[in-house]
């Protein structure tokens, strides 16, 4: 099976290819959010330099976010396009999840993901649900591991000295190209256990309005 994943739920983009459950190739840029420019040349390139062409693709798989509202956007309609035209399931996968299973556990430490949602914000997982937490409050929530937590996310970079202060320099010990979600983690996902389904099936994941229509509504 021919797994092709996009991941444009932030700043960086990757796109990634896996077959039979091994990690083929993979694109990985950090260059600001230019996701629109960079999908389909990725992907052309890709599977040019595998072997493949699309009708080679068995499935397919996109980050939902929550994140950037227009990256997210930009993943979602490629996606949708390739596999209505080529009549292929898609995997879709909230990026907290994807984040999640980039690591494996640390005896001892409790890891947790957690997205800058913005305004002292961050997005974190809830039991099976996604919710905006106060920055505040997420450190309050997590003072009792105190030097034996490690938050997973670019939360992480943005609240890296509040994180520092309220839970120990451990907690933000990770370099920052690990706090990125990636194309080929989710293509993984996508083949191991990840439900597939038809492409009119798939939303983005949407936790609150943009900035730009809340501001409107105002």
């Amino acid at each position: 099976m021919k797994i092709l994943a996009v991941e444009t739920s932030g700043r960086t983009f990757s796109a990634a290819l896996n077959e039979d459950g091994r990690h083929a190739a993979s694109f990985y840029y950090d260059c600001g959010r230019i996701h629109s420019e960079m999908i389909i040349p990725s992907v052309e390139r890709l599977l040019k330099d595998t072997g493949n062409v699309f009708q080679d693709i068995d499935k397919f798989a996109v980050s939902t976010g929550p994140g950037s509202f227009t990256g997210i956007r930009v993943g979602m309609t490629a996606i949708k396009t390739f596999a209505q035209v080529l009549n292929k399931p898609v995997t879709a996968v909230d990026t907290l999840s994807i984040l999640e299973k980039s690591f494996v556990e640390i005896k001892g430490i409790k890891t947790v993901t957690a997205i800058n949602a913005l305004r002292c914000e961050v997005y974190v997982k809830s039991g099976e649900k996604i919710v905006i937490k106060n920055i505040d409050l997420f450190i309050k929530d997590l003072k009792k591991y105190k030097n034996k937590v490690l938050v997973i996310g670019d939360a992480a970079i943005s609240y890296k000295e509040k994180l520092s202060k309220g839970l120990g320099k451990y907690s933000v010990s990770l370099p920052y190209v690990m706090h990125m979600p990636k194309a080929q983690v989710l293509a993984a996902m996508a083949y191991h256990s990840a439900k597939s389904t038809d492409y009119t099936k798939i939303k983005p994941l949407y936790i609150r309005r943009s900035w730009a229509e809340e501001t409107n509504r105002k």
